[in-house]
């Protein structure tokens, strides 16, 4: 229920109970191939829009089941993937067998604290915002600056809500009855929303991306 949506730990270990249903949440389908071709779509986005270096250390928040992490991590020199749901990083060892340069983390609560300040290049986080509060999203937004390096980068991104995809998710949420609404349901973001976050985190250079009328993204340096 909606007022269970804060316990994102416990939320999100029951909704991932084996492999297949943390799949479907993820990514609402269970299908590998279609999980990767939208895992190498992420990675490709995020790499034109601010770039990806073979000497990073770069860090996902909310990895989930590696779906990104698995195209990712051959770019950079370290990945690290964090994630609150000990089950969904279970999932996302199998997964991402074979890849050495990883490392995955478990979250306590909201936010980095498992991670040192100045300690990263790049900080990213897709797919994960439709899930939390207003005030989480920030939280991490604001944590991704104090781990990030100095001219580290980041990317967050959310279902836009000016966008038609953005509206339909809306209403679908709309349409339930007030204690009916499940704890992970859909949430959007506007453009103003993330940019309001970046600048009071103390990014610069920060910008709105908009793509597929679905999608709205927020890209910073920290200087």
């Amino acid at each position: 229920m909606i007022q269970e949506r804060s316990n994102y730990k416990e939320t999100w270990d029951k909704l991932a109970p084996d492999m297949e249903e943390a799949k479907r949440y993820v990514a609402g389908h269970t299908d590998e191939m279609e999980l990767d071709r939208t895992g190498l779509n992420t990675v490709n986005r995020i790499d034109r829009l601010i770039g990806i270096n073979p000497t990073d250390i770069c860090l996902e928040i909310g990895c989930g089941v590696g779906r990104v992490g698995k195209f990712f991590s051959p770019r950079c020199a370290r990945w690290i993937g964090t994630d609150i749901s000990a089950n969904m990083l279970t999932y996302a060892a199998q997964r991402l067998q074979g890849l050495e340069n990883i490392e995955l983390v478990e979250l306590s609560t909201v936010g980095l604290k498992e991670i040192p300040e100045n300690s990263v290049d790049l900080v990213y986080c897709t797919v994960v915002f439709m899930h939390l509060y207003e005030w989480d999203r920030y939280q991490y937004v604001k944590e991704a600056y104090r781990v990030l390096k100095s001219g580290g980068r980041c990317f967050f991104d959310n279902l836009d809500l000016t966008s038609n995809h953005g509206w339909e998710v809306f209403m679908t949420g709309f349409s339930y009855e007030l204690d009916n609404r499940p704890a992970h349901l859909s949430m959007c973001s506007t453009g103003e929303e993330l940019q309001v976050y970046g600048t009071r985190a103390g990014f610069a250079q920060v910008t709105i991306h908009r793509w597929g009328d679905a999608r709205v993204g927020l890209t910073g340096v920290k200087l």
